[in-house]
């Protein structure tokens, strides 16, 4: 079988991924808790992992719950933006690619308030790239 050059798989996924932390960023710096914006960049259902818990989202109802409760905790946490450090995208395939990131969260007043290492697993749909899956690291 024939190695594939896969560049091309991340610079797309790159370039996806770029508008929804852009999205995301926006929405949650703003202070609005309607993850409406958002859901395009998810699969349903989705698997999401933390060392407290692992669970499956089987609907877009359960999506925008948990969607809608991370934007209020951000905001409640007085939220002001985020920095991606060190993102990562390898493709997998011709379909899926993980994505690495640690976010650095600030607040209002730019001063660091949270770092949180995720890997997205993305795959590309019928509908366009979409989270599979995510899962929160171990510091």
């Amino acid at each position: 079988m024939p190695h594939r050059d896969l560049s091309a798989v991340e610079a797309d996924v790159r370039s996806w991924f770029d508008q929804y932390v852009s999205t995301f960023i926006g929405l949650a710096a703003a202070g609005r808790t309607d993850p409406a914006p958002l859901l395009d960049y998810f699969a349903v259902p989705i698997t999401m992992t933390t060392d407290a818990a692992h669970m499956v989202l089987t609907s877009t109802d359960a999506l925008t719950a948990g969607l809608a409760n991370e934007l209020q905790a951000l905001r409640d946490a007085g939220y002001g933006g985020s920095t991606a450090l060190d993102h990562q995208v390898r493709a997998l395939n011709e379909r899926s690619a993980l994505v690495e990131v640690t976010w650095a969260r600030n607040d209002t007043g730019g001063r660091e308030f949270q770092r949180v290492r995720v890997l997205y697993l993305a795959a590309r749909t019928v509908a366009g790239w979409r989270t599979t899956a995510s899962a929160i690291l171990s510091p």
